[in-house]
């Protein structure tokens, strides 16, 4: 019977993999081949990642493992355990959908920066004083984050550190590295991009005084004619003329207005008084006429 490691052995029994052989065999072979992987950046300890070696080789031979189980026994969050659980993945090359900076491209619609992101993907592993892993969804997703900083091509930050399998503090440290590899390796990108917008300011400020010379000239060209006193007494004279002959008609048309009729009600001091009224007959005229 094959000898494992003692903590394999114990982890293989609380997920209830212990008559697995299959399962354990493969495991242990993960196992072996994960130690002679250098990442770094991980919070992983020596058990869980037993556990994630374990989940692999169930995967592998097709046996079921409570995933719930597995999480608690790793000492590690889901979604931690989910990232370490893909970055060992690719380490060991069993990883069926690796993350490249081709489909990341498509996927945040930066597709013209993908040769610059190469070149400082590749340049990175040249420089890198350990042997690491350049398919890794962190370093492809740095190496693309930082060749749209270059060439200032705006992206949704969140999605790209979300396409890194990693924490925000865990990207701000990571970040601060690579910009200072990038800023080193590729300060002549830089400054061949900064010199191509400041030749593009500067031609649009030389059209731009350009165009106000001419339209300085065209000033100078188009002076305001100055008219002549008698023409302009004349026409002011006929301004006003005209002015007081409107003025004239509205006074008429109110004048020749029709006054309202008179009440019916007569008033106390009116001439048209009620009739006077003598031993009950009405009187049509009065007496001292």
């Amino acid at each position: 019977m094959t000898t494992y490691n003692k903590t394999l052995r114990l982890l293989a029994s609380k997920l209830g993999l212990e008559d697995e052989e299959k399962v354990l065999r493969k495991a242990a072979e993960l196992e072996r081949l994960l130690q002679t992987k250098t990442f770094a950046g991980n919070n992983m300890t020596d058990t869980s990642k037993i556990v994630i070696c374990l989940d692999l080789a169930t995967n592998i031979c097709g046996v079921d493992l409570d995933l719930k189980t597995a999480i608690k026994y790793s000492g590690l969050k889901q979604p931690t355990y989910i990232n370490s659980r893909k970055i060992v993945e690719n380490l060991l090359e069993i990883s069926t959908d690796k993350l490249t900076i081709s489909a990341l491209c498509l996927t945040l619609q930066c597709s013209k920066v993908q040769g610059l992101a190469e070149q400082i993907l590749e340049e990175f592993k040249k420089k890198a004083k350990m042997d690491v892993d350049i398919s890794l969804p962190q370093y492809v997703c740095m190496a693309l984050f930082h060749a749209c900083r270059i060439n200032k091509v705006k992206i949704s930050k969140s999605k790209i550190i979300e396409k890194s399998r990693l924490k925000p503090a865990q990207w701000a440290k990571l970040n601060v590295d690579w910009s200072k590899f990038v800023d080193e390796n590729f300060s002549s990108v830089k400054k061949k991009r900064g010199q191509s917008t400041k030749d593009n300011v500067e031609n649009g400020n030389d059209d731009c005084e350009k165009m106000e010379t001419d339209a300085c000239n065209n000033e100078v060209l188009r002076e305001p004619e100055i008219e002549p006193y008698e023409a302009w007494k004349r026409r002011m004279l006929e301004e006003a003329y005209k002015e007081l002959k409107e003025l004239q008609q509205s006074e008429k048309i109110q004048i020749m207005t029709p006054r309202k009729s008179p009440r019916k009600t007569p008033q106390k001091n009116s001439p048209c008084k009620t009739p006077n009224k003598v031993n009950g007959v009405r009187l049509l005229f009065p007496k001292d006429l």
